[in-house]
């Protein structure tokens, strides 16, 4: 990822902007940012990093791990920050903890120990979309940031060089969210991919249970279940905003829904189950 020279270059909503500006005037030895998926947490907390500390910026984030079989972060991408911090000594260091909600068990142990003991000119930037998976201790100990959906007008010059018809795809799939229309926009292979899903979650959500069912049975894994919940609440979302769901009461209840079953299967919950579950009670 290239990286960005300034706060100024990033596509912001205006109070995200204030509070991100204000926090590099005073920062804090802790700064917990979060927001919606795609709203770019990892360039912001990158951006933030390097002009508090230059080129002195240390990433880390969640990895493919063969241990565990799954994308998170544990032990061993943290064991070396406590004897790094020991050691540190004149310029500004920046520590930036990408996706912190995908930390295994323990590892918020010793990223505590690093926070509650402070050393001078070292600063900790942690991101995370799910602040439910962050103890208390944490969160009590970071400053919080929430990153705030662009505008419209703010996102509009990443649509500047597009094709009407791609820049109307890629508003819908997207919904002001920066990293994913800017992923959109340079990768064709992912921008067909994500096509191909949000026209799956459309049939989801248009026909009856036994059509559901078939879909649901046509699903891969977990991944491609969480990403149906994912795409589902973007087009609940989306109708929504459009005038095109009038139902305020029904919109909530299937968002709180979609929420609960993706929390569940990332929590490794029985796939069939949950699945099964949405498919009879969305559109109650």
């Amino acid at each position: 990822m290239a990286s960005i020279a300034s706060i100024e270059q990033l596509i912001l909503h205006p109070r995200t902007r204030t509070q991100l500006e204000q926090f590099l005037t005073h920062p804090t030895h802790a700064l917990m940012l979060t927001g919606p998926i795609g709203v770019g947490l990892g360039t912001i907390a990158r951006t933030i990093g390097h002009q508090l500390a230059g080129a002195n910026v240390i990433y880390v984030a969640p990895t493919l791990h063969n241990k565990q079989k799954t994308t998170i972060i544990n032990a061993d991408d943290i064991a070396e920050l406590g004897s790094i911090v020991r050691n540190h000594r004149d310029n500004v260091l920046v520590i930036i903890i990408d996706g912190a909600d995908c930390a295994v068990s323990g590892v918020f142990e010793r990223m505590l120990k690093l926070i509650e003991e402070p050393v001078p000119k070292v600063y900790y930037i942690f991101t995370a979309h799910s602040l439910q998976n962050i103890p208390a201790t944490i969160m009590s100990r970071s400053a919080l940031i929430k990153a705030l959906l662009p505008t419209e007008a703010d996102c509009a010059v990443l649509y500047s060089e597009l094709d009407s018809t791609v820049a109307s795809q890629v508003k819908f799939m997207a919904n002001r969210r920066p990293a994913l229309i800017k992923r959109l926009t340079s990768d064709d292979n992912f921008f067909a991919s994500e096509s191909s899903s949000m026209q799956v979650a459309k049939e989801f959500m248009q026909n009856a249970v036994s059509r559901r069912m078939e879909i649901i049975d046509a699903l891969p894994g977990k991944e491609s279940a969480t990403s149906l919940c994912h795409d589902l609440a973007q087009l609940v979302i989306s109708l929504a905003s459009a005038g095109r769901l009038k139902n305020s009461q029904k919109v909530a209840s299937q968002l709180l829904l979609l929420s609960e079953t993706a929390d569940r299967l990332t929590n490794n919950g029985n796939l069939r189950l949950q699945l099964t579950n949405l498919a009879i009670n969305f559109g109650a």
